[in-house]
């Protein structure tokens, strides 16, 4: 199943991929601020070291095994490759650190949103880079 054999319909919008990244942003940032804070009572060193491994480690780790972070399961979507087959790791890595950079900002932000809405597959450019789509389950 090539990228070009989806339809538009079951490509994940602009609104699921923003509901699935608030979930995702929220969660994600409670989880790293809590773990942070148990490693901190330890070792205030690795408490920053903890907390960007949780954050970035909820996106990566969460695509590369399971297709798709809590937030893109609650909101009905999943990453695939452009042959529609299960991501790995590298994939997963790929289009994560591009969004994880895309985030410093608001204006990076709008342009990852500008992005998707100018792809035809609705691509940021992560998936550009990774070979990867957001699709509807």
């Amino acid at each position: 199943m090539g990228m070009t054999s989806f339809a538009r319909s079951q490509l994940a919008s602009v609104t699921a991929r923003g509901g699935a990244w608030l979930v995702d942003i929220v969660a994600s940032l409670v989880a790293a601020t809590a773990v942070s804070g148990v490693v901190g009572v330890a070792s205030d060193g690795l408490a920053g070291l903890a907390f960007l491994l949780v954050f970035v480690g909820w996106y990566v780790v969460s695509e590369a095994v399971w297709g798709r972070t809590p937030g893109k399961a609650f909101a009905g979507i999943r990453v695939v490759d452009e042959d529609g087959d299960e991501i790995g790791a590298r994939a997963a890595v790929l289009r994560n650190v591009t969004k994880i950079i895309g985030g410093a900002s608001l204006l990076l932000i709008l342009a990852g949103v500008v992005s998707i809405a100018d792809s035809r597959e609705n691509q940021r450019l992560g998936d550009r880079f990774a070979g990867t789509l957001v699709v509807r389950v």
